[in-house]
């Protein structure tokens, strides 16, 4: 069975896919599109004339660096609400032993 050339515009349409799944905070199918790309960005650079392209393998690098920008602020953005969570707890436990203490 042959195996279809990938192309540029084939990667970039994952990405369109991975952002969307982002923006929704669809983190498993972003998950899923990551692997995905990942797979398919290895044999898009496998194949003869895949480094052809400069501007067009550059766009692709800008549009993922963007990306991971993006996942490193959702990432951020989940540990502020993780430690106000924790902290909120820890409130409430001080409260409530400071109650029965009284």
């Amino acid at each position: 069975m042959a195996t279809t050339l990938l192309t540029l515009a084939d990667l970039n349409t994952e990405l369109d896919t991975l952002e969307t799944a982002l923006l929704a905070d669809d983190h498993e199918r972003a998950s899923d599109c990551l692997d995905t790309l990942h797979v398919n960005q290895a044999r898009f650079l496998a194949q003869p004339g895949a480094l052809d392209d400069v501007p067009g393998l550059s766009a692709l690098e800008g549009r993922q660096q963007r990306i991971m920008v993006m996942m490193m602020s959702q990432r951020d953005e989940a540990g502020r609400h993780l430690r106000h969570g924790a902290n909120a707890n820890r409130a409430a436990h001080a409260y409530l032993t400071a109650e029965s203490l009284a």
